[in-house]
This record gives structure tokens, sequence and C-alpha cells, in this order.
């Protein structure tokens, strides 16, 4: 892939990202998640022209909190920590915790005292990622307690089954991806901030972190601007 066409789509991000900042409209939510899911098929050229130029990336990564998780553990909930936070309505949304049933008093307590949901320097490929989980779910499997969704299938999924790459309710999803839409549908209706989706603060905070982390690579650069 040619590098002028990586450095074209970044700033394409950039714009989208930017757009979807201001407006946090239906129409720049979309555009959003569909350059996003640009860069996840974009994963190996990024990661090898970082190679090329000597670069290890930074991004960042959730920070689970001992207490939250442990508060967690065995119960049904819905959690989907904003470690960068989204600017919004005269605030900051820094995620969300919905859990089913009630907590003891030690319970509230220590889930207070955590705190919000903080991030970490890592030194994950953008590959890797892209690969990590962001957004977790209780499991019915008793071996396995808990379904994790990563970056990059929170992504397709957002951008295939709710409108922003075909048209919505068209893609079935392959393999095992389809598995998770229930779950980013019931995300998709937990509304934040101006009344908007989850989903799309979720894809704000990544769309930053990629601005932010990935931009070495176009500094001092020879790349044209894009027209």
């Amino acid at each position: 892939m040619n590098n002028n066409h990586i450095y074209l789509q970044y700033k394409r991000l950039e714009r989208h990202y930017e757009s979807s900042l201001q407006k946090k409209d239906e129409v720049s939510f979309l555009d959003l998640a569909h350059v996003l899911r640009i860069f996840t098929e974009m994963k190996s050229e990024i990661d090898n022209l970082a190679s090329k130029k000597g670069i290890a990336f930074g991004f960042e990564n959730i920070k689970p909190h001992p207490d939250v998780k442990k508060t967690l553990k065995g119960k049904k909930y819905t959690y989907l920590p904003l470690g960068s936070g989204v600017p919004t309505a005269g605030t900051e949304v820094k995620g969300i915790m919905q859990i089913e049933g009630k907590l003891t008093t030690e319970e509230f307590i220590k889930i207070s005292k955590a705190g919000p949901p903080i991030t970490q320097k890592t030194k994950l490929s953008f590959g890797q990622w892209m690969g990590a989980t962001i957004y977790e779910i209780p499991s019915m499997d008793k071996v396995h307690s808990k379904i994790g969704i990563s970056r990059e299938i929170f992504i397709k999924r957002v951008a295939n089954m709710l409108g922003a790459s075909h048209p919505q309710e068209t893609d079935k999803g392959k393999g095992i991806e389809n598995k998770f839409d229930v779950h980013i549908k019931e995300l998709h209706q937990i509304k934040l901030g101006n009344g908007y989706p989850a989903t799309y603060f979720q894809l704000l905070e990544i769309a930053k972190n990629i601005i932010e982390t990935v931009k070495p690579l176009f500094q001092a650069k020879r790349f044209p601007k894009p027209l």
C-alpha cells in the first residue's frame, strides 16, 4: 500500500473525528465508523511503516482497578470504560457501568473509591492494540465467565451492522463476529451526553487515540498534502 494513501486516510480520520466531536449527530458518527473500519484493514501497513521509521507506538489501554474487577465478578453487568474521556454537553464522559441487582455497602464504597477508569501507555503494535478488549459482558459459560469484544470487532460490527458501511440490517457478519451483535445492539441503546448511543462515544475515544499515537509517522514527512 502506498504510504501517501495511509497519510490520506489519516487526514480523513482526523477530519471526521473533529466533525463528530463538534456536531455529535448521526451522520457524523456513521462517517467516523466507516473511516475507522478502513483502519482495521490497514493494521499491517501501519505497523510496517512504523517499523521502517523506527517508531514504537505508545497506545493507551484501560487499566482495570482490582476492586472493580472483583466487584463485577459473578454479576450481570455492562462495563464500557472510556479512559481518556469524551467531552460533551459541558462535561466529560468517562464510560458507563451498569450492574444488575444489589450491591453491598462494601462493594459500593469500593467502586466509588476506585474512581473513573484510567489508562496506561503500552508497547502494543497497532494490530495488537486493535485486538485488545475494550468492552466486557458476562458470559453464561461456566468456564469463561466473560465475553471480551476487541476494538477491531467493535468497529467492524458498528460500521457493518448499524449502517455506516452497509445499509442497516443487510450485513449478517462472518464467522464468530455476528455473535457479538446482540451485545453491541444493547450498548447502542444506552444514551450518553447529548443523548447519543454509547457505541459512538467509544468510537470517538478510539479515533482520538489513533490520531494522537500514529501522528509521529507523518511528522517531518515528505508526503504531499491530500487534495
